[in-house]
């Protein structure tokens, strides 16, 4: 079987997880969007959470997609609750075109930056209180709990 994992990463926490990825399995590409990425017959399609989906750039990808089987995964920085990861992951498999198959899909909490955290405090202070314990909690993600559940879904997938 052949594995591509692409992966947009601002922060380094979705790239953290393709790494773990690429150590479980050996794809043969790893890295931004790419042509090259779409030889695989399995592509791992990787994300940080913006807007409850995915960047433009995975998006895009995403549509270029045909006949292959695909996993999605993505690191979310501002909620740490199942519901939140299930409706983000939701949002991105409604992108991905019919003729593929979704073998699987897993998200995150991930390490929200000081800088993003500043803006969110002045732009919106009362979203920050709101979940500013969140935001303390994400510093510790992605942690080996979370490399350890994404390769156990992996594994279940292929």
């Amino acid at each position: 079987m052949n594995y591509s994992i692409v992966y947009s990463s601002v922060t380094g926490n979705t790239a953290k997880l393709a790494e773990a990825i690429n150590n479980h399995l050996g794809a043969s590409y790893v890295g931004k969007p790419s042509n090259e990425a779409l030889n695989a017959d399995v592509i791992f399609v990787g994300f940080w959470a913006t807007k409850n989906s995915c960047s433009a750039d995975i998006q895009a990808f995403i549509e270029k997609l045909t006949n292959k089987k695909v996993f999605i995964f993505g690191t979310v920085g501002y909620d740490n609750t199942d519901a939140y990861f299930e409706e983000i992951l939701n949002n991105v498999k409604a992108l991905v075109p019919a003729s593929n198959t979704i073998i699987g899909a897993y998200a995150c909490q991930g390490k929200v930056s000081e800088k993003k955290q500043e803006q969110l405090r002045e732009a919106v202070p009362e979203k920050y209180e709101a979940i500013k314990n969140n935001l303390a909690e994400s510093v510790h993600h992605p942690n080996e709990k979370d490399i350890d559940g994404l390769l156990s879904a992996v594994k279940a997938a292929i």
